[in-house]
């Protein structure tokens, strides 16, 4: 399964580490997230990288409910067209339901799950990756994130009548009732938000139809695939100047096996060889139009030890030598003399 999440849940994760005194630009630097993408609908981070973000923050800023203060600021949009899917649904029942439908356009590393009993029904949030850093931070962050949108769709009276959680308390137990305003359980089997069951029936006070069914075509129409390949790219292009770009060691840091790797990539038509070359034939490219680039440097960026594996690979992408293809892109970006000119 896909170590991804939308880049939209570190939403006011930013404003939040500033708040409490630390640098946000220097933890993103440090766990590998770009800054320009956080907040954004369309784009990915490694799950991963969110628990670590979560997990880091809390440990180093000694605040342990960091994921329940983020949550507190983050509301049902980050989830994109997954919450328009919600917002638009005829009750609140059919909402959760939506979310549990398509949980994996904004998420393939996690499973959501309503099960409804005579009395009670019961919403259920776990992370289907094996190893994940900080899981217990996620699991508080995904279900602080779960209660606000059971109440942005409820209505603001809405509370849970109990919470359990897998993990064992992290937090002061006032932390987690003066959240969710019920009684809480750790240790437990399942991370759970049991409701009344008739919370369920509560219809939703408005509805576009409209909306709900172009949201529900686009998302039926994604291919959670195509994310993963994207992702697999942003880890080669990080690997290769440090020559990590290898398939066990991208393997391990989107912690799968190399096996699953490659099948993974063979069901989007990719193969791991294969996106590892082209991936350095575009650095190449632009690396090689900027002429205060060295070649060596050249080299080292695309991973390679030594200078002549760089030519030899220019051959192969290009039919001609690195410092032959920097000139002929000058020549290709540079305006002639008439046009210089104005002749």
């Amino acid at each position: 399964m896909a170590d991804l999440i939308c880049a939209s849940s570190l939403s006011h994760a930013p404003e939040l580490i500033r708040e409490l005194g630390g640098d946000p630009q220097a933890v993103l630097d440090r766990l590998g997230i770009d800054p320009e993408i956080v907040g954004a609908y369309d784009r990915f981070v490694p799950f991963s990288a969110l628990a670590a973000l979560i997990g880091t923050c809390a440990e180093e800023m000694r605040v342990p409910d960091f994921g329940l203060r983020l949550a507190r600021r983050q509301d049902p949009d980050i989830l994109g067209p997954v919450a328009i899917v919600a917002r638009n649904a005829d009750t609140v029942g059919a909402a959760v339901r939506g979310v549990a439908e398509f949980a994996h356009v904004y998420s393939p590393a996690l499973s959501t799950r309503l099960t409804v009993g005579d009395a009670e029904a019961a919403y259920e949030f776990t992370t289907v990756l094996h190893r994940l850093p900080f899981r217990a931070h996620v699991v508080e962050l995904a279900l602080g994130v779960t209660l606000g949108t059971f109440r942005a769709l409820a209505g603001p009276d809405f509370r849970p009548r109990r919470m359990t959680f897998q993990h064992q308390q992290i937090s002061e137990m006032h932390v987690y009732t003066d959240c969710f305003e019920c009684p809480v359980e750790f240790g437990a089997d399942r991370n759970l938000m049991v409701m009344p069951r008739g919370v369920l029936d509560r219809k939703l006070p408005s509805v576009d139809p409209l909306a709900y069914d172009l949201a529900v075509r686009y998302m039926a129409g994604r291919n959670p695939e195509v994310a993963f390949s994207d992702e697999v790219s942003v880890v080669i292009t990080r690997a290769l100047p440090a020559g990590a770009a290898t398939l066990s060691a991208v393997a391990e840091l989107m912690m799968l096996h190399p096996r699953a790797l490659q099948r993974r990539l063979s069901e989007t038509g990719r193969t791991f060889e294969s996106m590892v070359d082209d991936i350095r034939r575009e650095v190449a490219l632009t690396l090689l139009s900027k002429r205060d680039v060295p070649l060596s440097a050249v080299a080292q960026q695309l991973g390679y030890s030594e200078q002549s594996a760089l030519t030899r690979s220019c051959r192969r992408w290009f039919g001609v030598t690195p410092l032959a293809k920097r000139r002929l892109l000058a020549e290709q970006f540079e305006p002639s003399a008439s046009t210089a000119f104005g002749g």
